[in-house]
């Protein structure tokens, strides 16, 4: 039942059937800590406040812990969106351009409200080959490099991974050069072609088109494993937002290109079946056996919303549309270039820990948890 009513609330205007049922549950029996804690689990807090303020015979200690999560992510998506426009307009000036990737202004641009979306890192996406300005002009201004071997593993760092990491001891800023990483490849080149300019509070900004953003949306989705609620509301709203504009042939034709089709369909389905995002039947029709398996995977992760094994979420790789590109992924995850050992588990470059690391690390992945 709280599960339920978190996945009805957790949608940006939802039709009035919609709240007609969460009102329905809500009775004697309704576990408000529950409901409570797996909201804040699945990161829409935020959203659920909103829908909360339209029910009735709500408690007036759940309403102000849900208004301080608001108001909370409000505070921290204003910071954010100050300085990414501080940063943007430094790397501008360098002649560096500049797209912003989810986070608090995708807050503002999709959800319609700075407060709804919450946002841990400052994302962004530069060209590759100003990679090397945008660090330094970042570690100019006081951000610190995070990523342990980045500079000893370098050609490693640019072919499998898709950004590093800075810090300046109040905000974290993640400069990627590519959206796909490890499980996929696409070049670079691929996410700026076709980018859109848009105005938001009087600062224009760069986006992705809409199809490539569902992409790398539903590929953040993947990467951590379907677990999180908030990585698919993005997904659906993106769809709701763009619904008049997004091209499906492309998208799909996009998605078959680097073999991601199986991945998009269950993403596109997860909306449809959790969140009440109209999808065509054809968008989300399932075609092989293994990805009607994973879908059932990917359903329960996503209702579950808590630790699981990294290991069994080495699965999700057999989502590609090759089988072949699959087992070489999680033969990859298995035995991958000493750089990956150093980033994985931040060990010193240099450091003799890493050969242990890399001799123990089938057997890490088969104990290790992952939020």
């Amino acid at each position: 039942m709280e599960k339920e009513q978190v996945l009805l609330l957790s949608r940006v205007d939802p039709e009035a059937s919609v709240l007609e049922r969460a009102q329905s549950l809500i009775g004697p029996r309704f576990n408000w800590g529950s409901f409570t804690e797996f909201s804040i689990a699945q990161g829409t807090s935020a959203i659920i406040y909103k829908n909360l303020l339209k029910l009735k015979n709500i408690p007036h200690n759940i309403i102000d812990k849900f208004r301080n999560i608001y108001h909370g992510t409000l505070r921290e998506n204003i910071l954010k969106v100050s300085e990414l426009d501080r940063l943007i307009d430094m790397l501008n000036r360098e002649d560096i351009e500049v797209i912003s990737l989810k986070g608090a202004t995708a807050s503002e641009n999709i959800f319609g409200d700075l407060g709804v979306y919450p946002s841990s890192d400052i994302d962004i996406l530069v060209k590759v080959e100003d990679i090397d300005r945008v660090r330094g002009i970042l570690e100019a201004d006081g951000y610190i490099l995070n990523d342990a071997g980045f500079d000893e593993y370098r050609e490693y760092f640019m072919k499998e991974q898709y950004h590093i990491n800075l810090s300046n001891g109040r905000f974290t800023i993640e400069p990627h050069w590519n959206l796909f990483m490890m499980y996929f490849t696409a070049p670079p080149g691929f996410w700026w072609e076709e980018s859109v300019i848009v105005s938001s509070g009087g600062k224009t900004y760069r986006f992705l088109s809409p199809e490539k953003n569902i992409l790398y949306t539903s590929f953040r989705l993947f990467s951590i494993r379907f677990v999180q609620l908030r990585f698919l509301v993005i997904v659906a709203e993106i769809i709701k937002h763009y619904r008049d504009r997004i091209d499906w042939n492309k998208l799909f034709m996009y998605a078959r290109r680097y073999k991601f089709e199986n991945v998009l369909r269950v993403t596109m389905k997860l909306c449809n079946e959790l969140l009440g995002m109209p999808v065509m039947p054809e968008y989300i029709r399932l075609r092989r056996l293994r990805t009607k398996v994973l879908y059932r995977m990917a359903y329960n992760m996503a209702l579950r919303g808590e630790d699981v094994y990294v290991f069994n979420n080495a699965l999700f790789a057999l989502l590609r549309d090759d089988l072949k590109g699959a087992i070489g992924v999680i033969w990859h995850r298995l035995f991958p270039p000493m750089g990956e050992i150093v980033s994985r588990y931040k060990l010193p470059s240099k450091s003799g820990k890493a050969i242990i690391y890399y001799i123990l690390n089938p057997v890490m992945l088969l104990l290790r948890k992952r939020r």
